[in-house]
């Protein structure tokens, strides 16, 4: 080998691990007398056109900040990686449940539609919103959409802290109660066997929004993939799009590439 061909290969190396390098950021946290962190994993790609802020489903709670050098994962990983996407990406993370255990299917997500929960939201995003000067886009998935909904639907001026959202997998309770002025992408497996992320509330979702909406509102139905014989199906299968990440990716990739467009 010579060494034109090792200076090469030594860039490309590095340029790999810069490419997958996570940037981890305790954000500082005040509300009333709570002063606390909130853990977040940044991962950044060179000429990056747009910051994805994603708010998980299930607690809402996975240290990933405990992680050393955390890697992205699931429908992040798919985004990421894409050779086509330029997209930063962050996951925010809670340092407690945001699930309760006992109560009926609105009492047990409480904490996502608390005020203390959506002021930590909006925290997020005027860190990255300062820190990278980026259009800022929400998605959640599954319990993640009611943060979303939630965040929303609490004040119209969270309408102009972002760029879009994206409400994938949404639960059968999500509802938009605002005007929306933003453009909307609700991403759903077209066979979600999930009874608490139907695709007929999906469904629902979108003509509300579309009903409220004076922009961009879109459905994207995911339709490959398949369901394991093993496992719930709010953790499996296709409401996970389990072998279809490539095509919810992409649906979300066309989407931010059309709005950051206009």
């Amino acid at each position: 080998m010579n060494k034109h061909m090792k200076i090469i290969i030594g860039l490309v190396l590095l340029a790999t691990c810069n490419f997958l390098f996570a940037q981890t950021y305790q954000i500082n946290f005040e509300h009333g007398s709570e002063k606390t962190q909130i853990p977040t994993v940044f991962w950044s790609k060179p000429n990056s056109k747009v910051v994805l802020i994603f708010i998980p489903g299930g607690s809402g709670s996975f240290g990933i900040t405990k992680k050393i050098d955390p890697k992205p994962s699931w429908l992040l990983a798919e985004l990421f990686n894409s050779t086509n996407s330029s997209i930063d990406i962050v996951f925010m993370d809670s340092q407690f449940s945001l699930q309760g255990d006992v109560g009926d299917s609105y009492t047990r997500w409480a904490a996502r539609r608390e005020l203390v929960h959506i002021e930590r939201i909006k925290t997020v995003i005027n860190f990255y919103k300062v820190m990278t000067s980026k259009p800022i886009f929400l998605i959640g998935h599954s319990n993640g959409s009611l943060s979303m909904a939630e965040f929303l639907n609490q004040s119209s001026d969270h309408q102009q802290l972002i760029s879009g959202v994206i409400l994938s997998g949404s639960r059968n309770e999500t509802e938009l109660k605002q005007k929306i002025s933003l453009p909307v992408l609700i991403l759903h497996h077209k066979s979600d066997l999930n009874r608490w992320t139907t695709p007929s509330a999906a469904e629902n979702l979108f003509l509300q929004v579309q009903q409220r909406s004076s922009s961009i509102t879109e459905l994207h139905w995911v339709v490959g993939g398949k369901d394991v014989t093993w496992g719930d199906p709010t953790y499996t299968g296709r409401h996970m799009y389990n072998e279809a990440l490539g095509e919810a990716a992409k649906n979300i990739q066309q989407f931010l590439e059309k709005v950051n467009a206009n």
